[in-house]
């Protein structure tokens, strides 16, 4: 598998009536943007808790910079893309390129995950191995897929990101209830400082 080291994230309001017909369109962007710029992952959904709650959300994948340039020329001449900007009813208010970390799991399968939960801290270092050692407990308790980079554009430059996937809420709360008594959990989230956690419906 290709190595994953770049990933954009998008998030935009949507109008509560339209969301019905943004969602679909949004997932088929993710589509487009897998057949047609290359990325090696994309997932698309809806943030369902904290900053945003109630927009779209799209996540997109490359082995290189050059791909988040592939994807811009592609909004370009989408007609997807422009179906949803068009409206009058959908406005981007986040966008954000991570550069991923050698700290990841990858997707075993291409199910669809349920939801995906991105958290957000500040630290001196990445802390990459320590954080590396810790995946192994998202990944018992049912996670799909993990991400780890550090946001390098956008409103939060210099943030840490771990985003996780997972089938269920079950899967989640589970996984957060074996990290509660973790002693090098407990010990790596001492050194950070928590910005936000939120959590994302995955529709497709």
């Amino acid at each position: 598998m290709s190595e994953a080291k770049y990933t954009m994230i998008t998030v935009a309001a949507c109008d509560p009536g339209f969301i019905a017909e943004a969602v679909p369109l949004t997932v088929k962007l993710a589509g487009e943007l897998i057949e047609k710029a290359g990325s090696i992952g994309a997932r698309a959904g809806t943030v369902i808790t904290g900053h945003h709650v109630g927009s779209l959300f799209l996540a997109q994948t490359y082995t290189e910079i050059a791909g988040i340039e592939r994807a811009i020329d592609l909004y370009a001449g989408s007609a997807t893309y422009g179906a949803l900007i068009n409206s009058g009813k959908v406005n981007v208010s986040l966008r954000s390129i991570l550069k991923l970390e050698n700290a990841s799991i990858e997707p075993m399968s291409t199910e669809a995950p349920g939801y995906l939960v991105l958290t957000r801290w500040k630290s001196a270092d990445p802390m990459t191995d320590r954080l590396r050692a810790l995946l192994p407990v998202f990944k018992e308790n049912g996670a799909m897929l993990a991400r780890y980079g550090t946001s390098i554009a956008g409103p939060m430059a210099g943030v840490r990101v771990l985003g996780v996937a997972y089938p269920s809420m079950d899967a989640i709360e589970k996984t957060y209830a074996d990290l509660t008594s973790n002693t090098e959990y407990q010990s790596y989230v001492a050194d950070v400082e928590i910005v936000s956690r939120n959590m994302v419906r995955i529709a497709g």
